[in-house]
Parts: structure tokens; sequence; C-alpha cells
């Protein structure tokens, strides 16, 4: 996730106001250090559950969702993008469900094309409880977050 707050610092700078005006400062270094806790933490509370699937789904939702969308926030913070509450919805909803998507392919190519002999899905059905599992976490991250973008014209 410190990899696509990176990624995403300047590529979002690209898209949104076509050159690269930021550079990563203190506030991004604050934000890594939140990245990075809020990541432990994370995994901290589904290696806590015993249930394995709800597990599984927690950190899925939080690890992955919350969190990206999350660094999403961040990014949009520090690199004070011109952006109004539904772009931001938006694009950080696909940056979500992109993420999500690699690592579901990521895992399947592990699973089946390498040889560390590790099932990360036993089932198709647990891709797809992954995804939605992602599609949650990204949703009641937007509920948290999206408030605090401010309209483009107020950046």
């Amino acid at each position: 996730m410190v990899a696509a707050y990176v990624f995403l610092f300047y590529t979002s700078q690209l898209f949104f106001k076509n050159s690269i005006t930021s550079k990563l400062h203190n506030k991004s270094v604050h934000s890594i250090i939140y990245i990075v806790v809020l990541d432990a933490l994370a995994y901290w509370l589904s290696l806590n559950i015993s249930d394995i699937q709800l597990s599984n789904r927690v950190l899925h939702a939080f690890g992955g969702g919350f969190l990206a969308f999350f660094v999403c926030f961040r990014v949009a913070k520090d690199a004070k993008l011109p952006v109004n509450k539904f772009q931001f919805f938006v694009a950080s909803s696909l940056i979500v469900i992109s993420l999500g998507v690699a690592n579901e392919i990521i895992e399947f190519f592990l699973q089946n094309y390498s040889n560390l002999h590790i099932v990360f899905a036993p089932t198709i059905n647990d891709t797809w409880l992954d995804l939605v599992s992602n599609t949650v976490g990204a949703f009641i991250a937007s509920v948290c977050f999206v408030p605090f973008i401010k309209s483009a014209k107020n950046v």
C-alpha cells in the first residue's frame, strides 16, 4: 500500500492537473506511517479471528478495500488534488476495485503456476467473496473520508 501511495501521488496529479506540481513532503511521511499502522492493525485484527473465513473477509474489507480507499484519501489531501467529492469517490472506487482485481490475479498465478504450494482460494467463491469484501471496505471508507474532501474550487 505504501508503493500504491507513492505511485498514486504522482500519477493522480497527471490525471487531474496534467502536470506534476507536488512532490512528496513531510505530510507524505505522516501518511505513509498512517498507512503502515492501519495495515498492521488490519492484519492483527484478522489474525485474531479464529474463524478462517471471517478472518479473510475482515482482512479483505479493512486491509484491502478500506485501506486502499484511505490511501486514495491521503493522496488527494497530500497532493492537494483539485477534485470534488463525486470525482474523488468515483476515482477512488475504481482504484480500489482495480487493486482488488490485481490482488486476485496475483493470487491466481501464485496458486496455479508457482512452486509455493499455497492455496489462496480453495473455490472460485472465495475470489468473489474477496472482491465483495474489498467493495464493502471501500464503501465503509467512502462514508468516513468523502465528507472531508473539499470541492475543487476550494483547493
